[in-house]
């Protein structure tokens, strides 16, 4: 009796004798002779990398500032520099990306819930973690890390990288359905979710099902529910097609709730503010009286 799987040449390797194993494995097989013929070589010696980890350990960096910097985990950094030959071409461009010299001055104290917050969202838009490596240039074990609140404390560069990153895909969406279903699972929430995607006090606004409205409803109304679907997470492209609509009058509206979401958590903190300033200003007073 033949249990149902998922086919991947590791399944083919461990013996399996299906078909749709062996076509991955064939797959796979084929697209490496092709890298190899142009060049192209998915290990590659460790010598340079090892270098290059000892110049940053005469620098008085650490295995864990390594890893932190790179995204590669301590535990491959010590296998590399304990003898290992080879190295996976995309961790050693990692390790190779790290800057020689002085080592980091100490933990930077930036609370993460910002990059954790933007990289839920893009989950709930489709995007997987490898596709947010790609524009950040940072490891999908280091993301995982950050988008699961792993990680208590997190680097201003990393920050800035993310916010990047998150600024051009939340736009666009995903289509890798697996991401979808588990930001579903885990309960995640879509960009438009927050006011503050940064302030670690914002609460997530949750959005009723959708119903759409009448097709002759007012620009208002149209406007209302355009955000409402971006708030569950749909993109500009879908919103057009769903609306039968202009995709570019869509980008225009969204960007006008945005701005308009953020002009309302500022006038929200300014308010916080100049109560707080009252408050202490008081205080002043009867502790002078």
């Amino acid at each position: 009796m033949t249990t149902a799987h998922i086919p991947s040449r590791y399944c083919f390797l461990q013996g399996c004798d299906s078909k749709d194993c062996a076509l991955e494995n064939y797959r796979y097989m084929g697209a490496l002779r092709l890298d190899h013929n142009r060049g192209l070589y998915r290990l590659r010696p460790a010598e340079p990398v090892v270098e290059h980890i000892q110049r940053l350990l005469a620098n008085d960096w650490t295995l864990r500032q390594i890893a932190e910097a790179s995204g590669v985990p301590a535990s491959t950094c010590r296998t590399i520099i304990n003898g290992q030959p080879k190295v996976q071409a995309e961790r050693a461009r990692l390790i190779l990306n790290v800057p020689i010299g002085p080592a980091p001055a100490g933990p930077v104290s930036i609370d993460p819930v910002g990059s954790m917050r933007r990289l839920r969202a893009l989950a709930c838009l489709g995007h997987t973690l490898d596709a947010v490596s790609g524009h950040t240039g940072l490891g999908r074990h280091r993301l995982g890390r950050i988008a699961a609140g792993r990680i208590k404390t997190i680097d201003p560069h990393v920050v800035r990288l993310i916010a990047d990153a998150y600024r051009q895909l939340s736009q666009t969406r995903g289509d890798c359905a697996i991401t979808l279903r588990r930001a579903a699972e885990r309960e995640w929430h879509g960009p438009l979710a927050w006011d503050d995607i940064d302030d670690p006090n914002c609460q997530p606004e949750r959005a009723a099902p959708y119903q759409p409205v009448a097709e002759n409803g007012r620009d208002s109304m149209r406007m209302a529910e355009i955000e409402h679907l971006y708030l569950l997470g749909e993109s500009p492209e879908s919103i057009a097609k769903q609306l039968d609509g202009n995709e570019k009058y869509v980008r225009d509206l969204i960007g006008a709730v945005v701005r308009r979401r953020a002009a309302r958590a500022e006038q929200e903190r300014a308010a916080a503010r100049a109560q707080h300033a009252a408050e202490a200003h008081s205080e002043q007073l009867l502790a002078t009286a």
